[in-house]
C-alpha cells in the first residue's frame, strides 16, 4: 500500500474529497496521478480521493492506494507501448522483406513500429476513460487526530 497524508480542503458531493498533500518523487509513477493535480509550488498536490468514512473539510486524513494499482498502471504504461512497437517492427521488416517493394524493410519496420506504439498509447487512453473511477481513485481510510494548538504553543514557549 502507498499511503500519503493530508488535509481535506474541497468535499465533492458525499463520496468525493479533494485532500492537500505534500509531493513525493513516488508520485511520478503513481497509479492514481490522473486524480492529482500539482501544485504551484510544485511541493503541494490536490489528490481526488474516495470518501467513504465521512471526513470533514479541514479534517487530517489517510488516503491510501494499492501497489497492486501501481503496478498494473506501471506496466501499461511503460510495458505495453514497448511490445507494440517491437510487433510493429517486427511485422513490418516480414512485411518489406516479403513484398520487395522499392520501400526498405527497415524503414516499413520503423513506420508500422512507431504507428503500433502510437496505436497503443491511444488504446490505452481510451480504454483508460471506460474504467470505472473507482477501481484507480485513492481512498480515505482513516481520520488522523488534529494536534492540539494549544499543546503546541505550550511545547514552544509561547
Amino acid at each position: 500500500m502507498i499511503e500519503e497524508f493530508g488535509t481535506v480542503v474541497e468535499l465533492k458531493g458525499k463520496q468525493v474529497a479533494v485532500v492537500l498533500c505534500q509531493r513525493h518523487s513516488a508520485c511520478d509513477h503513481c497509479p492514481s496521478s490522473g486524480a492529482c493535480q500539482i501544485g504551484d509550488d510544485k511541493q503541494s498536490m490536490l489528490v481526488e480521493a474516495f470518501n467513504l468514512i465521512g471526513a470533514e473539510v479541514s479534517d487530517r486524513v489517510k488516503i491510501v492506494t494499492s501497489s497492486r494499482n501501481f503496478l498494473q498502471s506501471s506496466f501499461l504504461l511503460y510495458i505495453v507501448p514497448i511490445i507494440g512497437l517491437l510487433i510493429g517492427a517486427l511485422i513490418g521488416q516480414a512485411l518489406g522483406e516479403y513484398l520487395q517493394t522499392d520501400l526498405e524493410p527497415t524503414l516499413l519496420s520503423a513506420i508500422l513500429g512507431v504507428a503500433f506504439l502510437v496505436g497503443t498509447f491511444l488504446s490505452i487512453r481510451i480504454g483508460t476513460r471506460a474504467l470505472s473511477r473507482e477501481l484507480y481513485m485513492p481512498r480515505i481510510t482513516e481520520k488522523q487526530p488534529q494536534p492540539d494548538v494549544q499543546a503546541e504553543e505550550l511545547k514552544h514557549g509561547n
